[in-house]
């Protein structure tokens, strides 16, 4: 009798904890918070706030915060006006553009919700984006849920094809990855936990990489949702493909160096997952055109070297150059 009551005091005790590891995934959709980083966005920020409050279906405890910063075009009035219309939308002004690390860490610290969902300012979600992010964050094992950028760029052009290879790639790696319970990264468009990272370092560029590596640490795991896509534009010049490529090699490092833990760049994974990489590397060679992932890969390691020139330069891209040519998602999407 003592051994059966054992049993089902131990049982009951791990109902009770799935209980309230459940319990508390449940608590995940009853509150939202979408967070934004604009700065000088106004060709897109009123398209991509009409698209949250509109096709995303957030509910009435859901609010939006957009951190305006350092804004010198109508990017805060826009987002103003949809304020006064609509009481979810909340705007943070940043008088100075101080970094997108600024403006996550003022997002992370005004949220209300029990989760998270952070949006690049010049994207647009499809349909159904959120709810298929959250789906997944009700896990209780589940930390971040990754969206899919698939990018708009005609593949006419040699810096269209480049963009859309990149994230191809992109996309294969992740769902390799996800499967393997081994995912470390987030996207354009990622859904987290409240709490589970308070703040983020003020010069740290990839702020979605470190968040990610952050969350692994902890214990939780990322989890990628691919029918959960986010139209982006990638750059359309070269020069600006490979200035592109160069900040986000150098936030890369920068990561690494702050985390103590490779990121999911293939030559940061190559030591942790060598057998892996190298059948990623293989599927590249197998799938893409020979001419165009030469070039790509001579634009990697280009990017790879001035990267590393900047680390030892102690140059920062905490403040990036805006990249003019990525800024035309609603354009090239209302021509579909």
């Amino acid at each position: 009798m003592q051994a059966i009551a054992l049993c089902t005091s131990r049982l009951f005790a791990v109902d009770n904890y799935w209980g309230v590891r459940l319990h508390y995934g449940s608590q995940i959709l009853s509150s939202l918070t979408v967070g934004i980083c604009a700065y000088n966005e106004d060709n897109n920020i009123g398209e991509l706030l009409s698209n949250i409050l509109n096709e995303q279906r957030l509910s009435l405890g859901s609010e939006v915060i957009v951190v305006c910063s350092g804004c010198t075009d109508s990017t805060a009035e826009i987002v103003h006006e949809y304020a006064k219309k609509d009481s979810r939308v909340h705007t943070l002004i940043e008088k100075e553009r101080k970094g997108k690390a600024s403006a996550v860490n003022l997002i992370l610290s005004n949220a209300k919700g029990s989760s998270i969902i952070f949006v690049s300012a010049d994207t647009l979600p499809n349909s159904g984006c959120f709810s298929g992010l959250l789906s997944k964050l009700r896990h209780p094992n589940v930390g971040i849920v990754c969206g899919n950028p698939v990018p708009v760029n005609s593949s006419a052009s040699l810096p269209g094809k480049l963009v859309r290879l990149l994230w191809s790639f992109h996309n294969h790696v992740f769902i390799e990855l996800n499967d393997a319970g081994l995912a470390r990264h987030a996207s354009e468009i990622y859904c987290i936990r409240k709490g589970i990272v308070s703040g983020i370092p003020s010069e740290a560029v990839n702020d979605d990489a470190y968040i990610a590596l952050e969350t692994k640490k902890r214990g939780w795991l990322i989890k990628y949702e691919p029918r959960s896509r986010v139209s982006i534009c990638g750059p359309r010049t070269v020069i600006e493909y490979l200035q592109q490529r160069r900040r986000v090699i150098y936030g890369h490092y920068q990561v690494r160096k702050l985390t103590g833990e490779s990121t999911q760049h293939l030559m940061h994974l190559l030591p942790v997952i060598p057998v892996r990489v190298i059948k990623l590397g293989l599927w590249l060679v197998r799938t893409q055109n020979i001419r165009i992932l030469t070039v790509f890969l001579l634009a990697e390691l280009t990017a790879n070297l001035a990267a590393i020139m900047d680390i030892l330069l102690k140059k920062t891209h905490s403040q990036w150059c805006t990249l003019a040519s990525t800024k035309s998602v609603v354009s090239y999407v209302a021509k579909r």
